[in-house]
């Protein structure tokens, strides 16, 4: 379960480096047994089970509103796209116990200096943009399908802001690598997939579309004109 830090402007709460309450953290819960008079239980390997004042339902923390989590079967990957607040966006690949940092950093970047630090090391994110190119990330999926075999294994995930969609290898351990793949009109809020695993981009207005190879044989290759005379766009007066 992802879970943001509950305010609308850094931090207020100051829930961002605490393990004592359940905001702005990722969560971990068994609901097929529940027990102590509630409807879920702690699995007994979570890393704050224990541990002096922490919750024991959190997984890892410092995530300022985490939008959109999924989980690879086959990598065993458990990535997610985290909104920052003033100038940068981040994807984490998620992993137990870690503390990413908000709100003493946004991503790589300092953010309150003045905050308590979480008891645990900060760490980085897989990848960040600027709000010079993305405004409000939207985590992805991992794609396994047939149909684009050079993003096999890459996490996928977009803007909803900007309508840009990148993708990023990652190993478990290093970047391989990170691109982006389409400049779209969209507003995207989610990505899926069917049962071929092929992936699916969700525009908030027009619905579902899939991703395509784009023929660069069928990109003009005349330059764009250098001066509005030639561009054949108006007749001189």
């Amino acid at each position: 379960i992802s879970s943001g830090d509950g305010s609308s402007d850094s931090d207020g709460n100051n829930s961002g480096q605490r393990i004592d309450d359940l905001a702005a953290s990722m969560l971990r819960i068994d609901v097929d047994h529940p027990e102590g008079g509630k409807n879920y239980s702690v699995p007994a390997d979570n890393p704050f089970v224990g541990r002096a004042g922490a919750r024991p339902e959190v997984w890892a923390y410092g995530l300022r509103n985490p939008w959109r989590i999924s989980h690879d079967k086959e990598s065993d990957q458990l990535w997610v796209g985290n909104n920052g607040q003033d100038l940068w966006e981040q994807t984490y690949l998620i992993r137990k116990g870690a503390n990413y940092g908000w709100s003493l950093v946004e991503g790589t970047h300092i953010f309150q200096t003045s905050r308590q630090a979480g008891p645990d090391p900060i760490s980085k994110p897989i990848t960040e943009h600027p709000h010079s190119e993305a405004r409000s990330l939207t985590g992805g999926r991992v794609y396994r399908g047939p149909t684009l075999p050079e993003l096999k294994g890459a996490y996928v995930y977009g803007d909803w802001s900007t309508g840009r969609v990148w993708a990023v290898l990652h190993d478990g351990e290093t970047l391989i690598w990170h691109k982006e793949l389409v400049d779209t009109p969209f507003n995207i809020t989610g990505f899926g997939t069917d049962h071929a695993n092929e992936l699916y981009v969700i525009d908030e207005v027009s619905g579902l579309h899939r991703l395509e190879p784009n023929d660069v044989s069928a990109v003009p290759s005349q330059p764009f004109p250098p001066k509005l005379s030639q561009t054949r766009l108006y007749r001189s007066v």
